[in-house]
């Protein structure tokens, strides 16, 4: 009985580790929703002054812009993620019509107790 427990523990936590709260989870949804041209979702993920900076982006993008980023299938893979007390930096690198970008950094921070993306103007 002990032992049942200790897995059912341990498979608890591992599935708490993995959810998308984490930084690399919050990471990967504020992408996602960004690639998909869907900014009133991705600021959910973000400080407000980056949700500030996705509303000027937002004002830019006309509803044809927005149709053919939603087309484009993009695959958003998190290579690494580092995490150091409030704040932390995850490694991602997208994949679009079989092209690969550059690995690219986001930068994240704890606010009110949940990660947030966070990001200046020149990191947009």
């Amino acid at each position: 009985m002990k032992k049942l427990f200790t897995i059912i523990a341990i498979a608890c936590l591992t599935l708490i580790s993995c959810s998308g709260n984490g930084p690399e989870g919050v990471a990967k949804s504020f992408l996602s929703h960004t690639n998909k041209g869907e900014m009133a979702e991705a600021k959910k993920y973000c400080d407000e002054k980056t949700a500030s900076i996705l509303g000027m982006a937002e004002s830019m993008l006309t509803p044809e812009r927005i149709e053919v980023m939603k087309k484009k299938n993009v695959k958003i893979d998190i290579v690494s993620s580092e995490v150091k007390d409030e704040t932390a930096k995850v490694t991602y690198q997208l994949t679009s019509e079989g092209e690969k970008s550059d690995e690219k950094t986001l930068d994240l921070k704890k606010v009110d107790g949940d990660w947030k993306v966070t990001m200046n103007k020149e990191g947009m």
